[in-house]
């Protein structure tokens, strides 16, 4: 199982980015294993239909569109959260967005919806979730954010320099969390996890791009 299940059921989790891949199969894993799941997505059609799926599975999920780009439909979805459910106690900040772009092209916009999608959101979620679980006292929670093998070196390959940034500055925010929290002698588990290659819509829509472009130089995308 994801985590140690037992102490959990009952309690709320939070994973963003539930519509397909990681994501998806999280929330799923924690339902069955008894939490009380709030879904987080863009996709509303697909998140419905993982309710739906998990309908017979021992726990609760509630699913909520929520584009995390976007600080105040952030605050206000954790708001409703909380009402709907309790005070939080996991937070899984899965969602993320690659794009081709390489740092010298002008031509492809801003890289702005990387960082917002894969850095600024999870902070403002993690601020949201850690001052609940302070209001609430809850001091055996855990936050766990998904970044990637990537978010470790500087991949070479072309096109990816704004996503692979965005991951280490993900893997720095959640090294300086954990020594905020200690600092504060406060509990909440803090933890990173890096997968290598995934087969996940993001990463087959990030391959189609490439080779499209015609700039696919025969490495995988981590």
């Amino acid at each position: 199982t994801i985590l140690t299940m037992e102490r959990w059921a009952g309690r709320v989790a939070v994973v963003t980015g539930a519509s397909s891949g990681l994501g998806e199969a999280v929330a799923k894993e924690l339902t069955r294993q008894g939490m009380k799941v709030a879904a987080l997505a863009r996709r509303f059609d697909r998140l419905q239909k993982l309710a739906e799926d998990c309908r017979s599975y021992k726990g609760l999920i509630n699913v909520y569109k929520c584009d995390i780009t976007d600080e105040n439909a952030i605050a206000s979805t954790v708001k409703t959260i909380c009402e709907d459910l309790g005070p939080i106690s996991v937070l899984i900040n899965n969602a993320g967005y690659m794009t081709l772009m390489n740092l010298t092209e002008t031509n492809k916009g801003s890289p702005r919806k990387i960082y917002e999608t894969n850095v600024i959101g999870p902070v403002t979620l993690t601020q949201l979730t850690v001052e609940i679980m302070k209001k609430h006292n809850i001091t055996d929670g855990h936050i766990i954010n998904i970044n990637s093998i990537i978010g470790h070196c500087v991949f070479p390959m072309s096109g990816i320099a704004n996503y692979c940034a965005s991951k280490h500055a993900l893997r720095v925010l959640t090294e300086s969390l954990k020594n905020e929290l200690a600092a504060m002698k406060f509990k909440t588990r803090v933890t990173s996890i890096s997968p290598g290659h995934v087969n996940t819509e993001m990463a087959t829509r990030f391959f189609d791009e490439k080779q499209k472009s015609g700039k696919v130089d025969g490495r995988k995308s981590q």
